[in-house]
């Protein structure tokens, strides 16, 4: 029986990354689906149920850390599990995501081998 493929939510407000993270994901045999609207995050992956967010977290409007929390909070999307990308690689910044209910972190630049490691540790 044949498996479909995993789906992988980006919420990014740039261009370049959700067309690089789409590109890697695409080769690695993932659907991707972006978000690049930090106000319609929540209602796309409400809508998407994806089996994982990458959640940037330096967005305008809402950022990462808010959108984190509402996912969390909600229960049909609360056993999602997310992926912080970040710029950000200070420990308060980690502790700050993980507090929000973050479940890994890629900190940018980011290397595609380790985006697609932490990707399998939380979908194994």
């Amino acid at each position: 029986m044949e498996t479909s493929p995993k789906s992988i939510l980006i919420i990014d407000d740039e261009e370049a990354i959700v067309l690089l993270l789409t590109t890697i994901f695409g080769l690695y045999g993932y659907t991707s689906h972006s978000c690049t609207q930090p106000l319609h995050a929540f209602r796309m992956a409400e809508e998407l149920k994806p089996d994982l967010i990458i959640l940037d977290i330096a967005m305008p409007e809402k950022d990462g850390y808010e959108i984190c929390v509402e996912l969390k909070a909600s229960p049909s999307t609360r056993n999602i599990p997310i992926i912080m990308l970040t710029a950000l690689a200070l420990n308060q910044d980690r502790r700050k995501g993980l507090e929000a209910g973050a479940d890994g972190f890629v900190f940018k630049p980011f290397d595609p081998q380790v985006v697609m490691a932490e990707i399998g540790r939380l979908l194994s």
